[in-house]
């Protein structure tokens, strides 16, 4: 057998320069989102057929090829080359007609079956590709010897075939329904990239030598052979990129095959020749009836730039015939009727153009909008073919109308960007717009500020109005904001009644604060909502980087914290933030995280403080008092935890917890010191609020104990009866109904509405320390707990003074007529056993 040729060197660069390609796309499918149309590809389930016909059309051709030139190189090797891929062909034929959905193949198509065929393909490459790779070169001394070659290869498809119609239990699972591919299908995949890689290495330790077929082809079509089993090892459906991919590799691969065959084995320089002219023919015919049919625009001319050709996909889409563009010009005037835009256009085609010739690789498309001859705009792709050396001086433009999915892309981007209410900027963009800002103003050196807006008192319009009503005044405040915000700053609105505001590329603060006037001013006029007028106003939060935070999510923090300071301030005003605001929010959150373990460490304690009756001087009743010794920050005061364990719902418990320690502690001191004695609870106004709370098991647990309602004051606010609901108007019926009895604490402080006294049934009047604290003959304060102590009495209720610390104090309000007195003079809050020892002394115990 002879050594016909020496392989050529460039042949070997080209295959790697091609195996790098073909590396990086599958790098770049692993780990980078699949381009759309790809995905549209691959999902198109025609073209997934049409892979496998192309596939086996190109096993056949092998076949025939090396069939037909045997005697050119009579080499057994080759010959069973050629005889091996006609068993792939046979086999990726058995394999295409036993997809699901397809007429069946003798027996019922199921998708085990396809993928049997699969594997077998596969194997018979493997084993075609190995005969050439390992074993010596050996002549065909007799003719009849292919004809042995053959008829093994057709017994064998054919005793595969038998086992997989007929048989198929006797080869391991590979697919099962509701599960998927078997581990043993994946395991083949991986063992025949193993295989083919170690082919590729065989090829390519081989490629310095002489040899009578092309190794860098073969070389090539093992190593993507490996790339294309990997993709199947990957997909997770047979219609996903990963399938499509290693579809393509195959083909690939069986091209190079082919290529090693065919152009390694016809030799005669006429029949090269020959063949060239026919595929160049064939090649221009397809090329004829694939432009024409094809859904994308073409326009060719030539040097004189008269256009030649226009498919009917372009006269479509653009309306324009041969008729109306006689020269190329024609075109550009009239689908670029803009001066200004048309020269641009031009300029970059020209580049384009250039630059597609210099470098002779493919380029990404303009993106360039059209004007069609009905007036229409359309989106389109333009980009350039490099044609051969018949068409020297021609050049061809592919339009691609992309008009649907740009306005597609648009609406998804709108979602995914703009608040469909508004149509500002949402949350997601707003971010992404931050961290940009501050990236920008952290390279040039500058500062930038954050905006928190949020409207004051919008609830109420949601509450009365509706939800409708407060959609219209949110779209309205935007108005208004975009019209005092300049187009340099981004406006966004988080959510809710929450806007910002991002002031980038700032030298100092003088623009913010004439900014913030601005909206407040835009924002306090009346808006108009159907036949009502609401007037609302806004709190601001500011926050400057870099001098507030480096991170944005740091940066919107404090400009939140900011915000909530300008509504304490009163509303209708904006705040800086400052780090005395960030101590205080991280002490806060300390106490949040702190406070969740508190009941359970049991760092929670009841103590009491004495109610005095002012005429007998005898302690009748105690005001039962939370408090919090926690073991690194010491003894923690009421009005820091008390709101947090309200804000969190935990005063719900907690509240509880107080109740049945106090009521555990009135049964002890009634049966030892005086069955009349009484405990007052504080009760939050979240637990009246509570839907699911039930309003009866304080009342429960005092019967479990064996004590009456009456054991029990119920201290409440006035806050909870100026807006009381039927839940807390039920809650103190309850109360009533049972015998406890309710005290309103801190009497004259707060809204002092005389009408809840008519409409609830209360027992007891709190009067505030504050004014009791000052208390003088003949003052103003001395004249209101006058005035409160009458009317109570007037109404049969008891009296109880706040905050008695003198001896004049408690003179003054026995004069007065109060009923009972608290504070200091008699005692602080004390624990349990101290209080026990007040009542014994006050026993002569």
């Amino acid at each position: 057998m002879p050594d016909s040729h020496l392989n050529n060197p460039l042949g070997l660069t080209s295959v790697l320069r091609l195996l790098v390609i073909l590396l990086l796309v599958q790098i770049a499918s692993v780990f980078s989102p699949p381009l759309y149309a790809l995905q549209g590809l691959a999902n198109y389930v025609p073209l997934h057929t049409a892979l496998e016909v192309l596939a086996i059309v190109i096993s056949a051709l092998v076949f025939f090829t090396g069939w037909v030139v045997y005697q050119k190189e009579d080499s057994a090797n080759l010959m069973l080359l050629a005889c091996c891929f006609l068993g792939v062909a046979m086999l990726d034929l058995m394999h295409t007609l036993s997809y699901a959905g397809m007429p069946d193949l003798i027996t019922m198509n199921s998708p085990e079956k396809a993928i049997n065929f699969w594997l077998m393909a596969r194997g018979f490459a493997a084993v075609a590709m190995s005969s050439v790779a390992f074993l010596p070169n050996r002549s065909l001394t007799h003719a009849w010897n292919r004809w042995l070659i053959l008829g093994v290869i057709l017994l064998m498809v054919g005793l595969f075939g038998w086992i997989v119609l007929w048989h198929q239990a006797w080869m391991p699972r590979t697919f099962i329904a509701g599960l998927g591919l078997t581990e043993f299908k994946k395991n083949c995949e991986y063992v025949l990239a193993l295989v083919y890689l170690l082919l590729a290495f065989r090829f390519y330790r081989k490629a310095d030598t002489q040899h009578v077929y092309d190794v860098a082809g073969l070389f090539g079509a093992a190593a993507i052979m490996a790339m294309s089993e990997v993709f199947f090892t990957l997909y997770a459906d047979v219609a996903d990129v990963f399938n499509f991919l290693g579809h393509i590799y195959k083909i690939v691969a069986y091209g190079l095959v082919y290529k090693a065959v065919f152009m390694n084995s016809v030799a005669l320089p006429y029949q090269r020749v020959y063949q060239s002219n026919q595929a160049l023919k064939a090649s221009e015919a397809k090329f004829h009836a694939i432009i024409n049919e094809s859904p994308v625009g073409y326009l060719l001319y030539d040097e004189q730039r008269r256009i030649r050709y226009l498919n009917r996909a372009f006269i479509a889409t653009f309306g324009y015939t041969e008729a109306d563009l006689i020269y190329l010009q024609d075109w550009w005037e009239s689908a670029f009727p803009d001066h200004e835009y048309r020269q641009r256009c031009i300029d970059y085609w020209q580049r384009h153009i250039e630059q597609a010739f210099s470098s002779k690789d493919s380029l990404l498309p303009m993106e360039l909008d059209v004007i069609c001859k009905d007036g229409g705009k359309r989106t389109i792709l333009m980009n350039v073919a490099l044609l051969g050396d018949k068409l020297v001086g021609h050049q061809v433009m592919i339009l691609q109308d992309i008009t649907d999915q740009v306005e597609t892309m648009q609406v998804i981007w709108k979602q995914a960007h703009l608040d469909p209410l508004t149509e500002l900027p949402n949350r997601t963009l707003f971010l992404d717009t931050l961290a940009q800002e501050m990236a920008k103003a952290r390279k040039n050196d500058q500062r930038m500020a954050l905006m928190f807006i949020d409207l004051d008192r919008f609830k109420d319009v949601n509450d009365t109005l509706g939800h409708f009503m407060g959609d219209i005044l949110l779209r309205e405040a935007g108005r208004r904001l975009r019209g005092v915000v300049s187009e340099r700053f981004t406006l966004s609105r988080l959510g809710g009644d929450e806007f910002t505001v991002i002031v980038g590329a700032m030298d100092n603060n003088d623009c913010i604060e004439p900014l913030a006037q601005s909206i407040l001013a835009c924002l306090s006029n009346p808006f108009n909502l159907a036949n009502d007028t609401v007037y609302l106003s806004a709190s601001i939060g500011i926050a400057i980087y870099p001098d507030d935070a480096k991170k944005s999510e740091e940066l919107l923090k404090n400009a939140d914290q900011a915000m909530y300071v300008a509504k304490k301030m009163g509303r209708d005003c904006f705040s800086f933030f400052t780090k005395d605001m960030q101590h205080r929010a991280q002490n806060r959150m300390r106490l949040l995280n702190e406070l969740h373990g508190a009941l359970d460490k049991q760092q929670l304690t009841v103590y009491y403080q004495p109610i005095v009756d002012l005429v007998s001087q005898k302690i009748c009743k105690a005001e039962a008092l939370l408090r919090w010794d926690h073991p690194a920050l010491g003894s923690v005061s009421p009005s820091q935890f008390i709101p947090l364990a309200e804000e969190t719902g935990m005063i719900v418990e907690i509240g509880d917890w107080v109740f049945r320690t106090a009521a555990r502690q009135v049964d002890v001191w009634r049966k030892q010191f005086d069955p009349l004695f009484q405990i007052s609870v504080n009760k939050s106004p979240v637990q009246f609020s509570k839907t699911n709370y039930d309003r009866k098991h304080w009342l429960q647990y005092l019967q479990q104990l064996g004590l009456p309602g009456q054991s029990i004051v119920v201290e409440i606010t006035e806050g909870l009866l100026l807006d009381a609901t039927h839940q807390v108007s039920e809650h103190l019926q309850t109360f009533q109904d049972g015998g406890i009895q309710v005290a309103l604490d801190d009497f004259g402080t707060g809204y002092s509405s005389l009408a809840y006294l008519k409409k609830f049934h209360i027992d007891y009047l709190k009067i505030d320390q504050s004014f009791v604290s000052h208390l003088q003959a003949e003052s103003s304060d001395m004249a209101l707990c006058e005035a409160i102590i009458i009317m109570a009495h007037k109404l049969g209720i008891k009296v109880i003074a706040e905050g008695i610390e003198t001896g004049e104090q408690y003179e003054l309000l026995v004069r007065a007529g109060c009923d009972y007195g608290q504070g200091f003079l008699f005692s602080r809050p004390v624990a349990s056993v101290e209080f026990s020892g007040l009542l014994n002394r006050q026993n002569g115990l």
